[in-house]
């Protein structure tokens, strides 16, 4: 065997050993940006739209400039957004808003100041539309939006 085809079975081993040991396919990966809409109780843009089973990268960018309250981001299960928000006002700033191992929620930054910017990773969820929001309380009332998780494509056979 030569040495290109020697390094190249070497390379494709690891790949070859995650399929044999049943390892679920990693979807595409995909960035998600969206900001606050200044110093406004708004998420810009307030609708997202990804694949299922993407690898989500989103990064939230506080862009207030004079209001000194933090924002988050937080990704809830359909029909869940009152009950995450009244269970993450409960839970109190030390825990970011978000209650700790509220099955509801999917994803969530941490809190963010003014000017910063978090970010988070998460697998997207199956189809269907997600709503997302600042779980600081009295926040989520207005600062809200929905994820669109569309089906992955299926390659057309040529």
């Amino acid at each position: 065997m030569s040495r290109r085809r020697l390094v190249a079975a070497l390379l494709a081993l690891p790949s070859a050993l995650a399929r044999s040991a049943g390892a679920a396919p990693r979807g595409p990966r995909v960035r998600l940006d969206l900001s606050s809409d200044g110093d406004l109780l708004a998420f810009k843009p307030d609708s997202l739209t990804c694949m299922s089973g993407a690898q989500v990268h989103l990064v939230f960018h506080h862009a207030g400039k004079y209001i000194t309250q933090d924002h988050n981001w937080v990704l809830v299960r359909p029909g869940a957004a009152d009950a995450v928000a009244a269970a993450g006002a409960k839970a109190g700033e030390q825990h970011g808003f978000v209650a700790p191992g509220d099955p509801r929620v999917l994803a969530a930054t941490h809190l963010c100041g003014k000017g910063q910017q978090v970010s988070v990773d998460f697998v997207a969820p199956p189809p269907g539309d997600y709503p997302f929001l600042c779980t600081n309380p009295g926040h989520g009332a207005v600062m809200h939006g929905v994820l669109h998780v569309t089906a992955p494509q299926v390659p057309q056979a040529r």
